[in-house]
């Protein structure tokens, strides 16, 4: 079976930051996105969950997209500029996928 490259754009972030990075993900356009719930984690500020938190504070969400070489490097050049002040985090890695033609 034949796969094909392409590039995974992972954010995770604030719940009130993630509307403008799926809007800014829609600009390049990406052919879609999954939002995930983010419900604890550990880092460089220690431990943190969700636990017995009300509203969106402290809410983080996990962005997931697949797209091309080409939209990644306009999808990390535009979300650079909204995270950079949030907290939040961004990777990229390859994936292979089975039918390219939907990336």
């Amino acid at each position: 079976m034949q796969t094909h490259t392409r590039k995974q754009l992972t954010v995770i972030c604030e719940a009130p930051v993630a509307s403008r990075v799926t809007r800014l993900l829609d600009a390049v356009p990406v052919s879609g996105y999954t939002v995930l719930p983010a419900l604890s984690g550990s880092g460089s500020e220690g431990e943190w969950s969700r636990e017995g938190l009300v509203g969106d504070f402290g809410r983080m969400v996990v962005i997931v997209s697949v797209m091309s070489a080409e939209q990644a490097d306009k999808a990390l050049e535009l979300i650079h500029e909204t995270i950079e002040p949030q907290m939040g985090i961004v990777t990229m890695s390859d994936v292979e996928v089975l039918r390219a033609e939907r990336f």
